[in-house]
């Protein structure tokens, strides 16, 4: 794997740091002139589309301070995105699909409120908080997979449905029907194939599949070991745009779990199995070098938690990849 150099690295701690500290109020201030009166308005693209604010007279005082706030982002927003599009140029980022619907779920607030990005979507943000860029096979993906401990977890818009959020990424996005037409949507398709699904963890047998998230008028579909992998979860930028806030399983824990899943794959799923050990081998390799107790944390307390579930698909894995425990 081709390391990212220390300076690189860097660059990407700056951009993390702006990125954390923006202003929600970067927009581009628009005027309008009606019935002679001047208004001003923030307008803000998101994903693909474009939302509008209205401030108030250009005239008020109020209203002047908050637009020249804005001008004022929207400059370090600018530096932001040729930032991304130099951090680009060595580290490969996420899709153009990817990016607008994390970016769209990260505006809707839904990481801050306790989403976290996993599965192969996750993996293709990790580079940069890895210091190596990861094997190109293993990232490739058409998906993007959501998850929450929060079954209250709503947007900050009220009245935001997760359709909504996902309709400003990609106007065809569009409700998969499940099994049950009167459950709520727990899987999302666009027209050119790029699907979101939404996953909580499993807590019991019994659990409705899918669990309803009620303020995003969606479900989550339950999932073993989800509650074990997206526990304290750390933040990252996907280099999308003028940089994407996204929360990440810890990098331990997803190689582990990408150990377990891979074991538990049917027959017909051959193919993802080979991915999720193609994605752990990598993770491990660079975790073992740079984060030893991370990744040794990480595989003691899952091994400690039981023998068929955990330490045997662990081992098994393991031994497929030609490492030791």
């Amino acid at each position: 794997m081709q390391r990212i150099p220390l300076n690189i690295q860097t660059l990407y701690a700056d951009l993390q740091q702006q990125v954390e500290t923006a202003s929600s109020d970067e927009a581009t201030v628009v005027a309008t002139t009606v019935a002679g009166i001047r208004y001003l308005r923030l307008q803000r693209w998101v994903g693909s589309s474009r939302t509008v604010e209205h401030l108030g007279r250009a005239d008020d005082p109020e209203v002047l301070v908050r637009a020249e706030g804005a001008r004022a982002e929207m400059a370090r927003r600018e530096e932001r995105r040729r930032l991304v599009a130099a951090l680009r140029r060595l580290i490969p980022g996420p899709t153009t699909a990817l990016g607008k619907v994390a970016d769209s779920v990260a505006h809707a607030g839904l990481f801050r409120r306790g989403a976290v990005l996993v599965g192969t979507a996750a993996y293709q943000c990790y580079p940069p908080l890895l210091g190596a860029v990861l094997p190109a096979a293993s990232v490739m993906t058409q998906d993007l997979d959501l998850a929450t401990a929060d079954l209250a977890l709503d947007a900050d818009i009220q009245g935001d449905s997760m359709l909504a959020i996902l309709r400003r990424a990609e106007p065809s996005f569009s409700a998969v029907p499940g099994l049950d037409p009167k459950a709520p949507p727990s899987r999302f398709r666009d027209a050119q194939g790029f699907v979101v699904d939404l996953l909580t963890p499993q807590r019991g047998r019994s659990d409705r599949d899918p669990m309803p998230l009620k303020g995003l008028a969606a479900g989550a579909t339950p999932l073993q070991y989800l509650d074990w992998l997206i526990v304290d979860p750390v933040p990252a930028v996907a280099l999308h745009g003028a940089g994407v806030p996204v929360m990440l399983p810890q990098p331990g824990r997803f190689a582990v779990h990408k150990l377990i899943v891979a074991q538990r794959r049917g027959a017909h799923e051959i193919v993802k199995s080979r991915k999720d050990l193609a994605q752990a081998g990598a993770m491990i390799e660079l975790l073992r070098a740079d984060a030893p107790y991370a990744w040794q944390d990480a595989l003691g307390d899952a091994m400690r938690r039981g023998r068929d579930g955990w330490s045997r698909p662990i081992e098994r894995s393991l031994a497929m990849l030609g490492l030791e425990p």
